[in-house]
């Protein structure tokens, strides 16, 4: 018997979004969550009073207080028309800043499974799209819900992984082919949203769900706005039309 043409080749679908991330990683995702890990390591390390003396054991803190998203300062820009450098800062970094280790480790396995995903079905373009724009989205909206709430910070890489989410859930709602497939494709999100709830319990309080939740919105739009082959398929259908 002879073997297909095609028994060489790898598969063109990607990995199971669920799947641990043992196999080599799209080196954009890396990227990601090696930044991440090298500033936790280095907070906890300070922490710990392994490194920079004394000063560093409120390195976490100072960190926090330097990037952190802030509902309050989001509203005082908005009123007086001032945007600092320094609080402009604080909507794409916010997400390297986690309340500890554990906090960090899980956003780091879920934007490893996750990021692999995206990566490799929709390429490494819409991955940091997704992972870089969707996130400051959340945060916009999350300050502008919680203005009113001086206590109302944002940190941390869940935003992000809630936007992988949204864009896994577009790329499998596109794939389904018929109407329960695509409401199967919204399985992912609900999971995450159930245990969110316990990890609420862990590492994150106050309405941090509110830019997650947003941010899942955006990733799956972003998504499929950018993902290969909308533009086309877009500019096909307004000539048909």
């Amino acid at each position: 018997m002879t073997r297909n043409d095609h028994d060489d080749s790898p598969s063109d679908a990607p990995a199971d979004p669920g799947a641990a991330p043992l196999n080599p990683l799209p080196v954009a995702v890396w990227l990601a969550i090696g930044l991440i890990g090298v500033i936790e390591a280095a907070l906890w390390a300070g922490g710990a009073g392994l490194i920079g003396g004394a000063q560093a054991v409120g390195w976490r803190l100072s960190a926090i207080e330097r990037l952190a998203f802030s509902g309050a300062i989001q509203t005082w820009m908005l009123e007086t028309g001032r945007f600092p450098v320094s609080h402009l800062l604080r909507y794409p970094a916010f997400g390297l800043i986690h309340a500890g280790p554990m906090h960090a480790f899980l956003v780091i396995v879920l934007l490893a499974a996750l990021g692999k995903f995206v990566a490799e079905a929709l390429g490494a373009r819409v991955f940091l799209a997704v992972l870089l724009i969707a996130p400051m989205a959340g945060a916009i909206l999350f300050g502008l819900i919680m203005a009113d709430h001086s206590q109302a910070w944002l940190l941390g890489g869940m935003p992000a992984a809630f936007a992988l989410v949204g864009a896994v859930t577009w790329w499998r709602w596109r794939a389904a082919g018929n109407p329960a497939g695509r409401r199967q494709a919204f399985g992912l999100i609900a999971v995450l949203l159930a245990a969110r709830l316990g990890f609420g319990l862990i590492a994150e309080t106050g309405q941090v769900w509110i830019a997650e939740c947003a941010a899942f919105g955006f990733g799956l739009a972003l998504a499929a706005l950018f993902a290969p082959g909308t533009w086309p398929a877009l500019r096909a259908w307004m000539r048909r039309r």
